[in-house]
Protein backbone atom coordinates (compact mmCIF):
# COMPACT_ATOMS: atom_id res chain seq x y z
CA UNK A 1 0.00 0.00 0.00
CA UNK A 2 1.46 3.45 -1.02
CA UNK A 3 0.86 6.00 1.45
CA UNK A 4 0.96 9.85 1.12
CA UNK A 5 4.57 10.11 2.03
CA UNK A 6 5.93 7.62 -1.03
CA UNK A 7 3.63 9.47 -3.56
CA UNK A 8 5.31 13.02 -2.73
CA UNK A 9 9.10 11.56 -3.30
CA UNK A 10 7.55 9.40 -6.34
CA UNK A 11 5.86 13.01 -7.66
CA UNK A 12 8.92 14.99 -6.82
CA UNK A 13 11.33 12.78 -8.19
CA UNK A 14 9.41 12.97 -11.25
CA UNK A 15 9.39 16.66 -11.39
CA UNK A 16 13.10 16.94 -10.99
CA UNK A 17 13.96 14.40 -13.69
CA UNK A 18 11.59 16.30 -16.24
CA UNK A 19 13.34 19.31 -15.42
CA UNK A 20 16.82 17.52 -16.34
CA UNK A 21 15.09 16.45 -19.75
CA UNK A 22 13.71 20.06 -21.13
CA UNK A 23 16.00 22.74 -22.80
CA UNK A 24 17.64 25.01 -20.44
CA UNK A 25 18.65 28.29 -22.48
CA UNK A 26 21.78 30.65 -21.01
CA UNK A 27 20.07 33.88 -19.09
CA UNK A 28 22.66 36.47 -19.45
CA UNK A 29 22.43 38.32 -15.39
CA UNK A 30 21.60 42.12 -15.09
CA UNK A 31 24.42 44.58 -15.57
CA UNK A 32 24.32 47.19 -13.03
CA UNK A 33 26.09 50.50 -11.99
CA UNK A 34 29.59 49.27 -12.29
CA UNK A 35 29.24 48.34 -16.22
CA UNK A 36 29.49 52.08 -17.05
CA UNK A 37 33.03 51.92 -16.23
CA UNK A 38 34.22 49.27 -18.53
CA UNK A 39 36.55 50.01 -21.30
CA UNK A 40 36.46 49.78 -24.93
CA UNK A 41 37.86 46.73 -25.06
CA UNK A 42 36.18 45.09 -22.43
CA UNK A 43 33.33 46.34 -23.80
CA UNK A 44 34.22 44.15 -26.88
CA UNK A 45 34.84 41.27 -24.93
CA UNK A 46 31.10 41.48 -23.17
CA UNK A 47 30.21 41.86 -26.84
CA UNK A 48 31.88 38.66 -28.10
CA UNK A 49 30.46 36.66 -25.09
CA UNK A 50 26.74 38.20 -25.36
CA UNK A 51 26.58 37.10 -28.74
CA UNK A 52 28.16 33.65 -28.46
CA UNK A 53 25.19 33.16 -25.77
CA UNK A 54 22.83 34.38 -28.19
CA UNK A 55 24.62 31.64 -30.68
CA UNK A 56 24.07 29.03 -27.90
CA UNK A 57 20.68 30.07 -27.48
CA UNK A 58 19.82 28.83 -31.28
CA UNK A 59 21.73 26.14 -30.56
CA UNK A 60 19.97 24.36 -28.10
CA UNK A 61 16.57 25.42 -29.89
CA UNK A 62 17.77 23.80 -32.70
CA UNK A 63 18.82 20.73 -30.70
CA UNK A 64 21.90 20.91 -31.77
CA UNK A 65 24.03 22.38 -28.81
CA UNK A 66 25.78 18.86 -26.41
CA UNK A 67 27.97 21.43 -24.61
CA UNK A 68 27.64 21.64 -20.57
CA UNK A 69 24.41 23.78 -19.71
CA UNK A 70 24.91 27.15 -18.08
CA UNK A 71 24.63 27.90 -14.40
CA UNK A 72 21.44 30.86 -14.76
CA UNK A 73 18.50 29.58 -16.98
CA UNK A 74 15.99 30.14 -18.06
CA UNK A 75 13.01 27.07 -18.77
CA UNK A 76 11.97 29.85 -21.66
CA UNK A 77 13.46 31.04 -24.53
CA UNK A 78 11.62 34.31 -25.47
CA UNK A 79 13.53 34.71 -21.76
CA UNK A 80 16.85 33.96 -22.57
CA UNK A 81 16.50 35.93 -26.09
CA UNK A 82 15.19 39.23 -24.02
CA UNK A 83 17.96 39.29 -21.79
CA UNK A 84 20.68 38.89 -24.50
CA UNK A 85 19.08 41.39 -26.61
CA UNK A 86 19.34 43.84 -23.90
CA UNK A 87 22.68 43.04 -22.99
CA UNK A 88 23.40 43.71 -26.81
CA UNK A 89 21.90 46.82 -26.82
CA UNK A 90 23.33 48.41 -23.57
CA UNK A 91 26.92 47.39 -24.88
CA UNK A 92 26.44 48.67 -28.31
CA UNK A 93 24.98 52.37 -26.35
CA UNK A 94 27.86 52.13 -24.14
CA UNK A 95 30.66 51.86 -27.12
CA UNK A 96 28.99 54.49 -28.91
CA UNK A 97 28.88 56.90 -25.94
CA UNK A 98 32.16 55.88 -25.43
CA UNK A 99 33.26 56.32 -28.87
CA UNK A 100 34.91 52.53 -29.11
CA UNK A 101 35.36 51.19 -32.16
CA UNK A 102 34.18 47.40 -32.84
Amino acid sequence: MINTKHLFFVFLAAGALGGCASARYPILPAWGPEEQALTCSELNAEMEKALQTQAQIERIAAGTDTGPRPVLYSMARPDADRAVESRIAKIEALRESKACRS
